[in-house]
């Protein structure tokens, strides 16, 4: 192997290990070309541990319809709170994982958020959802207030927020329904 490729090789393994110790740092789950290089026992993650971060008071997001809603109105219920845009190709990859998800959370009184974030008007915000589908509840928000208040790193940005309104995972990226799920029983049967 010539010193070049040896080096965008090990190069390559550094940053797929770094992305790695991020996502795991911060809950996210692995990716496929992760997830291969834990195959051939490169990298062996382990289950990290919940985050217990209260969700900052009064934060309010702008309704599609002119209003405002608090996200302490959904005290009692598991959130999926999740950062998108309706110009962020990966987020739009996601959002089927969260319509096939919503049911699942309605079912034990959790719902998904989809706060979109710079993403024109309430009308294009609508036309959008409709055209894909989406059956929860969608609102807009600025990079500022994604950023500012819940640290969003890039999008799709998603929280596993308790039902006592405590952060418990955050996850950068696209995420698949059948993760979040199994995230969210852990969850509901204590951790």
């Amino acid at each position: 192997m010539n010193r070049r490729r040896l080096t965008l090789t090990v190069f390559a393994v550094a940053a797929i290990t770094g992305a790695a110790a991020l996502g795991y740092r911060t809950g996210q789950r692995l990716d496929a070309a992760t997830a291969a290089l834990s195959d051939e026992g490169l990298l062996r993650p382990t289950v990290s541990e919940w985050l217990a971060i209260p969700t900052p008071a009064n934060v309010v997001f702008e309704t599609l319809e002119g209003g405002s809603k608090l996200l302490a109105d959904y005290r009692g219920r598991v959130v999926i709170l999740n950062f998108w845009g309706t110009w962020c190709p990966p987020c739009i990859r996601e959002i089927p994982e969260l319509v096939r998800l919503q049911p699942y959370l309605e079912q034990i009184g959790g719902t998904v958020l989809g706060p979109a974030v710079d993403s024109g008007s309430s009308e294009a915000i609508t036309e959008f959802a409709e055209e894909m589908a989406i059956n929860y509840p969608i609102f807009r928000t600025t990079t500022n207030q994604a950023v500012g208040t819940f640290a969003a790193a890039g999008y799709p940005y998603t929280l596993l927020i308790d039902r006592e309104g405590v952060i418990r995972k955050t996850y950068l990226g696209p995420q698949n329904m059948p993760n979040l799920l199994a995230d969210v029983r852990q969850l509901e049967a204590g951790g």
